[in-house]
């Protein structure tokens, strides 16, 4: 493989090597593993239409760092208890790893711009005193207005504009992980 291994899914037991952690959050369907395929260069983690595609952490090692995929929040055509079971879940990888997390990278829609579970996100992040940098995803399906007006939401945040679907972002968010790598205690 080319610079990217798949490590497993993960509920409790991640793994154990100390390593710079990029960690991939959202609502469901926000483009998550999209973007850590366009990253990578390669298609190593799962992309559906289909909202909660993703269930567990999914961890890939990447140039020495550890790139993280995890569920997404919001809308997924599952029960409710395995969306409780998904919020225990992610709840406990936060903590358990926030020392190991180098920086997250909150993924938001361009179009839809930040929702009250965003916010709830961003909140939770500072609480926890975690680095995080804001990826506006697709916006090659926004229109300029529209994405001015997201922008303006997002004043005061580190936002850069992404499309998996034209690579757009792709050399920011490398830069902003060399950036954040060293930054473990």
């Amino acid at each position: 493989m080319r610079g990217v291994k798949f490590l497993g899914s993960f509920e409790r037991e991640f793994p154990n090597e100390r390593r710079p952690e990029f960690v991939f959050v959202g609502r469901s369907n926000v483009g998550k593993s999209s973007l850590i395929n366009l990253i990578t260069g390669q298609k190593v983690a799962k992309v559906s239409k289909e909202p909660g595609r993703t269930r567990r952490i999914n961890y890939f090692l990447f140039k020495g760092v550890y790139l993280v995929d995890v569920p997404g929040y919001g809308f997924a055509k599952v029960s409710k208890e395995e969306r409780n079971r998904w919020k225990e879940m992610m709840e406990n990888y936060f903590y358990l790893r926030k020392d190991r997390i180098s920086c997250v990278f909150l993924l938001i829609d361009a179009k839809v711009g930040p929702t009250p579970l965003d916010e709830k996100m961003i909140e939770f992040l500072r609480y926890l005193g975690l680095n995080f940098v804001i990826l506006l995803t697709k916006v090659d399906k926004v229109k300029r207005r529209e994405l001015g007006e997201t922008l303006k939401r997002l004043k005061g945040f580190r936002v850069i504009l992404t499309s998996a679907r034209e690579g757009k972002g792709k050399g920011e968010i490398l830069k902003e992980m060399k950036l954040w790598e060293d930054s473990l205690p």
